[in-house]
């Protein structure tokens, strides 16, 4: 039988050193941001029921997640979304809490991607939810906390990309077709394979609403685009939608993020339990996207306490490689001394690397046998001072 004890599972990875580094970082950054927007960090198990994702509105598929058994045979996930269980936790534990609520968290999502997709299956997130809040001011602090989370982060050339999911539900169900092919449509324009979306709409009756859709691609620029997209479908909860997305857009540029922030009308998430304003964010040297979210109103009250919400997480692998590659994280400094102790000094010298650290050294023990092995250790890692302890003193020498 083949063993697998050497290597990581497909769309896992280890990471060394400089990664660490950047990872923690970027979670550090995004954490103290979150904070000073008066948000508080919650953390959900990484395993919950199968019930938890089980629901329509997850637009999770049960093939992609990571299922197991507890003691009682009863089917378990790991955590393949971070909104869900946050949904689950503000219907039940803080049902009392004082409106609205403010949430953050830095945790992991398990999902299996396919194979040769470049996707981890494994993935860091960080983000907020603000639950309990509903109007255009919720909106405009998530979507500039958002902007904001990217600057934070080093990620000078960026974009967002704002929908509105109301505009293509109410083009998706004035189709006249199943609700199986509605799904295939959305799906198909999520990954922005056009070519296949035409082949599905040729075979439906063409009309303004195939044409609507069919146009989604272009419906993406400025304010321009809003103008371009009501003269395509007729229907109110679409116009409401264009409308409400041109406020929103207007007090974005008035804030001086019009070269920053685009329309993109043909913005559609997976997750079906948005309702309003939808966004991604995008940042150069990262073919993925690095930040996504919108409004949610709905699904919290599938747990039992209707609440609007809204929020965003941000891919922290992906921030943090960015930075790898601009060359902002340094390789591990050595130490500053090693500590070599002769037979019968090991105490004496551990407890002189205390006092060093208590200085603000960083120290390495030598567990080498002899003074010359030590040495020569210290000489190849880079470590500038020695310091040899023996019972009459302490022998303090520059490398």
């Amino acid at each position: 039988m083949k063993r697998y004890s050497k290597v990581t599972p497909e769309g896992t990875r280890d990471l060394l050193f400089e990664e660490c580094s950047a990872r923690r970082i970027m979670e550090s950054r995004l954490s103290a941001l979150f904070k000073s927007r008066g948000y508080n960090r919650i953390i959900t198990p990484s395993i919950e029921f199968f019930d938890v994702y089980d629901r329509d509105s997850a637009g999770i598929l049960p093939e992609t997640m990571y299922k197991l058994t507890d003691s009682q045979g009863r089917l378990m996930v790991l955590r393949p979304d971070n909104t869900l269980p946050i949904a689950r936790v503000a219907a039940t534990r803080l049902k009392d809490m004082k409106l609205p609520i403010r949430l953050y968290y830095t945790q992991k999502v398990f999902r299996q991607s396919p194979s040769l997709t470049g996707f981890n299956d494994e993935a860091a997130q960080s983000g907020i939810e603000l639950i309990g809040a509903k109007g255009i001011r919720a909106d405009l602090e998530i979507i500039t906390t958002a902007v904001d989370a990217l600057d934070e982060c080093g990620a000078k050339d960026y974009r967002i990309e704002i929908g509105h999911a109301g505009f293509f539900k109410a083009l998706s169900e004035s189709l006249n077709t199943d609700d199986e092919t509605r799904e295939k449509i959305s799906a198909l324009i999520e990954s922005k394979n056009y070519a296949a979306l035409n082949d599905i709409l040729d075979n439906i009756e063409s009309n303004q609403t195939t044409k609507a859709i069919k146009m989604l691609p272009r419906l993406f620029g400025g304010e321009e685009v809003l103008d371009k997209a009501a003269q395509l479908c007729n229907s109110d909860d679409a116009q409401k939608s264009l409308d409400y997305l041109r406020s929103v857009y207007s007090r974005l540029s008035d804030l001086g993020l019009g070269n920053k922030v685009n329309i993109d009308l043909g913005l559609v998430h997976r997750s079906n339990y948005y309702t309003g304003v939808v966004f991604r964010g995008y940042i150069e040297g990262s073919g993925i996207t690095v930040l996504s979210g919108g409004r949610y109103d709905m699904l919290i009250g599938e747990f039992g306490n209707s609440l609007p919400a809204m929020g965003f997480g941000v891919e922290v692998d992906a921030l943090a490689n960015a930075m790898l590659s601009r060359g902002e994280i340094r390789p591990p400094k050595p130490a500053d001394v090693l500590v070599f102790g002769e037979d019968g000094c090991e105490i004496k010298a551990l407890k002189y690397i205390t006092e060093l650290i208590e200085k603000g050294f960083i120290c390495e023990n030598s567990v080498f046998e002899t003074e010359q092995q030590s040495y020569k250790y210290a000489v190849e890692k880079g470590i500038k001072r020695f310091v040899l302890v023996t019972e009459e003193k302490i022998t303090e020498s520059k490398i």
